[in-house]
């Protein structure tokens, strides 16, 4: 099933200091963590696009790019850039690095949408901002607060009041994201070991 008003934002375009290169180029199980990304978005929607500032991303996946209309403004900046280039009324926002994450927790999330509001993943470690849910209209706001330099997802979601959707403990290997280049060879034999990989 694909949600027909929904539209998916994979947020690809950061620095990615500590990673050292490239996040969304790593391989991870033998393919780049974009496409184990686009894969997803592709289950939960029509509608895709990737925000990233190597616009080569476009002829090879055959998919928009939009570069950060605001640069240098972290993961909020994408959410708003992704936000100003949809037609849909809604946005499933997918982090480049978090390749076990599963298409269950995205529609959880749309299930849990109410009176407008955004819906955020919530594991037993914290908010998981990138693990989210926007509606388009919520781009004043988070435009607003890029201009006062408040760049936290975290401060986006509190003002806008936002459905936290709780995911217990057994999900938590879902929301594990790669930050190091060891993250990935970790992550990779917890794949494996769930049959994940191709």
């Amino acid at each position: 099933m694909k949600i027909k008003e929904a539209s998916a934002a994979i947020i690809a375009g950061g620095k990615s200091r500590r990673f050292g290169s490239p996040k969304h180029q790593a391989l991870f199980c033998g393919r780049p963590l974009i496409e184990w990304s686009i894969e997803l978005a592709a289950s939960l929607s029509e509608r895709i696009i990737l925000i990233a500032s190597e616009k080569q991303l476009e002829q090879k996946f055959g998919l928009p790019v939009a570069e950060d209309i605001v640069p240098g403004k972290g993961p909020l900046g994408g959410i708003l850039t992704a936000l100003k280039h949809i037609e849909t009324e809604w946005l499933f926002v997918l982090p480049v690095d978090m390749p076990l994450l599963k298409k269950d927790i995205y529609f959880k999330l749309w299930e849990r949408r109410k009176n407008g509001r955004p819906v955020v993943a919530v594991s037993d470690t914290g908010i998981e901002s990138m693990v989210s849910l926007w509606r388009r209209s919520h781009a004043a706001l988070i435009e607003s607060l890029i201009m006062s330099d408040q760049l936290k997802i975290n401060v986006a979601l509190r003002k806008l009041n936002a459905e936290e959707v709780f995911f217990p403990a057994e999900f938590s290997v879902f929301f594990s994201n790669i930050n190091f280049k060891e993250d990935l060879a970790r992550l990779e034999k917890i794949s494996k070991a769930r049959g994940r990989a191709s």
